[in-house]
């Protein structure tokens, strides 16, 4: 570290982060950088439901955040963030650590609201990655056992990542010849959330045509690894239970003091800084916008902050001030069915069919191959 360069932190490697260190490789801010990060590796959500199904590997949807940072130049720190200190400019890190800070920019994602009760501990969810190999591991288990009684899977949450999990659980099981009963508990009176009528009955489709079973307005108050108990006291057979209800943010944001929504969610101005500190950014699901409340907790948000946080970074280091960001009014929807085809909602356009596959995966592709090649290539220098 240089004694009078500005010290920008970088915390999480979600979409955005990943286009920042990108810039940094391209052009290298006239900073310290220093990438903070849970683990070695980050995973595109996009393709988790196609890991889960079998269709990528692991390798396929994942970031080599070490070699990333050697090919930007960068310092990578790992470890999860639990609280910030905006006077004294410092992030703390798991065990103790603390990481001083100039300008600190949050791209920490979300996490499911309820998977933190000891009442849900039986049922496993998607992130961490780590997470996500143990439910691959848990429906190959269930897939490979040779008894001729049905898999019970209960997913909790019929939101876009549990329709495209309970989707992607049903193929594995029915791949391997086994009876099964996978079941979508959704709080509320209707799945899809946030989309419109003519994609959510698409969508019901599909789930129909597959026996899934949708359970509309109720709510999972229990998991225990056998059961899911709903909370009119009904009981539902579960020998695999996934958790993936509505965002909410991490504790490291409450902690902090800063202004936060009523999820924990950072409020953040349209420049994605802190409406407190303006040495404070963030991104991506782990910030609401005050202007923009009810923007989706969606990946595609975070790619089209990326190219404008750096540039918004670039200029802060210079005492300016960067370009302002006004979310989209729509974006391009493909939710991965595991069955060669995908469901696509672009505006009045809705599709269930193999060209929307087709789509998805290419769009995945390359949005991977964009930054895993600068780290095979250490970046082009």
């Amino acid at each position: 570290m240089s004694i009078n360069r500005p010290r920008l932190l970088l915390v999480g490697a979600g979409h955005a982060h990943m286009e920042v260190l990108r810039q940094q490789i391209l052009e290298p801010f006239e900073a310290d950088v220093t990438l903070v990060s849970a683990g070695p590796q980050h995973h595109y959500s996009g393709m988790v439901p196609g890991y889960l199904a079998g269709t990528y590997s692991e390798e396929e949807i994942a970031f080599d955040l070490v070699a990333l940072a050697e090919a930007a130049r960068i310092e990578f720190v790992e470890g999860k963030a639990i609280d910030i200190d905006p006077k004294a400019r410092r992030v703390e890190i798991e065990e103790g650590r603390r990481l001083g800070y100039d300008l600190v920019s949050f791209n920490i994602g979300s996490r499911s609201g309820g998977s933190d009760r000891p009442e849900t501990s039986g049922a496993i969810g998607v992130k961490p990655m780590s997470e996500a190999a143990r439910l691959r591991h848990q429906l190959e288990s269930l897939a490979a056992r040779q008894d001729d009684g049905p898999r019970t899977v209960v997913i909790v949450g019929a939101g876009a990542a549990g329709v495209e999990v309970a989707l992607a659980a049903d193929r594995v099981l029915a791949d391997a010849g086994r009876q099964r009963r996978v079941m979508l508990v959704e709080a509320s009176e209707t799945i899809l959330s946030g989309y419109d009528d003519r994609f959510r009955h698409k969508a019901e489709k599909v789930l129909a045509e597959r026996d899934l079973e949708v359970m509309r307005g109720q709510r999972v108050e229990a998991v225990d690894g056998e059961t899911a108990r709903l909370e009119d006291g009904t009981e539902l057979p579960a020998e695999l239970a996934v958790w993936l209800t509505g965002a909410v943010a991490w504790p490291v944001m409450r902690r902090s003091g800063l202004s936060t929504d009523e999820r924990g969610f950072l409020l953040v101005d349209d420049r994605m800084r802190s409406i407190d500190d303006p040495r404070i950014w963030a991104v991506g699901d782990c910030g609401t916008m005050v202007d923009y409340p009810e923007t989706p907790k969606a990946g595609v948000y975070a790619v089209r902050q990326g190219p404008l946080l750096a540039e918004g970074l670039r200029a802060a280091l210079t005492g300016e001030v960067g370009p302002a960001y006004e979310p989209q009014e729509s974006f391009l929807s493909l939710l991965n069915t595991a069955d060669g085809k995908a469901l696509l909602r672009w505006k009045m356009l809705v599709s269930w069919s193999r060209w929307a596959w087709w789509l998805k995966d290419w769009i995945d592709r390359r949005f991977m191959h964009k930054y895993q090649s600068l780290a095979a290539s250490g970046g082009g220098r």
